[in-house]
């Protein structure tokens, strides 16, 4: 599916992933432009207030974690978005189990507090939306697109296809 010029309109779960995707769409370059909304869509309803907001033919992309067994919700919100005609495709990318481990995999650091020098893992969260150089951060630790995003979850979210390679810029 070719992506340019196409509305993109990234749903996900919390500021930290707002940043760090905003990062990697403007400043980076690794993924597909588009914007970013915070919404957890394990948590709650994508209502038709929601809906009404995407232009026709947006592509819809889903970010969220998989380290709770709670999967209803999001089943019914990837299914209501696939039944509006208007929306040109949904991508669900499944982050094994949180945004903090898909980090720690795809960078060059042991745990989560390493990458931005953090003193604890509560810390890092606060430290990462104040960051304002996030870029040459994961820079620094050897960031890599391709390790990020790239596993399939385990239940209850085996059904859920990782498909992140669809908005990635940078191909392996």
């Amino acid at each position: 599916m070719n992506m340019n010029n196409l509305n993109i309109q990234y749903f996900v779960e919390g500021d930290d992933e707002k940043k760090l995707i905003n990062t990697l769409k403007n400043q980076l370059g690794v993924i597909q432009t588009g914007k970013v909304q915070k919404l957890n869509v394990i948590e709650n309803k994508i209502t038709d207030n929601i809906i009404r907001t995407l232009k026709k033919g947006t592509v819809v992309v889903l970010v969220f974690d998989t380290d709770t067994q709670q999967t209803d919700l999001l089943n019914c919100n990837i299914a209501k978005l696939k039944a509006c005609k208007f929306i040109s495709k949904v991508i669900t990318i499944p982050q094994v189990d949180n945004l903090e481990d898909e980090l720690v995999r795809s960078c060059n650091i042991r745990k989560i507090t390493e990458l931005l020098n953090s003193r604890s893992k509560k810390d890092y969260k606060s430290d990462l939306i104040r960051v304002t150089n996030l870029d040459s951060k994961l820079k620094e630790h050897e960031f890599d697109i391709n390790l990020f995003w790239s596993m399939q979850p385990g239940a209850p979210y085996q059904n859920i296809i990782n498909e992140s390679e669809i908005i990635k810029t940078v191909k392996k």
